[in-house]
């Protein structure tokens, strides 16, 4: 059982220091402050989970023009991508180039189910 502890002790010390280690990202307060391949991520305090537009369970969506957010990636084309995330301020598919978060059908015909996939508009 003494092992188990240091174990995890270790593994608590490496996780410490990776993320002490790790730079933090570009402050933005709009996607023209991040490179072509990043944009402004923004925390929303309440995240969209239907197709509702701007109301969520009779909220407003808070308004984030003056909240400092941080620049990170773009999902790349191909990778998985959610219908909410670009609504819930995450980067997802990268619109200034082409990409949109696109329902695939399953290629494996045992499995009806799709997934959602950037994929470059023609």
């Amino acid at each position: 059982m003494k092992a188990v502890y240091c174990l995890f002790g270790l593994f608590a010390i490496i996780a410490l220091s990776e993320a002490s280690s790790t730079p933090a990202g570009v402050k933005c307060m709009s996607d023209d402050d991040c490179s072509g391949t990043e944009c402004c991520y923004k925390k929303h305090d309440l995240l969209i989970v239907s197709k509702r537009d701007a109301v969520f369970e009779g909220h407003h969506l808070q308004d984030l023009s003056h909240v400092q957010g941080e620049c990170q990636s773009y999902h790349r084309t191909g990778d998985s991508c959610s219908l909410f995330g670009a609504r819930n301020g995450y980067c997802s598919c990268n619109t200034k180039a082409g990409d949109s978060c696109l329902y695939m059908a399953s290629e494996a015909h045992s499995s009806p189910m799709g997934v959602y996939r950037c994929h470059t508009m023609a």
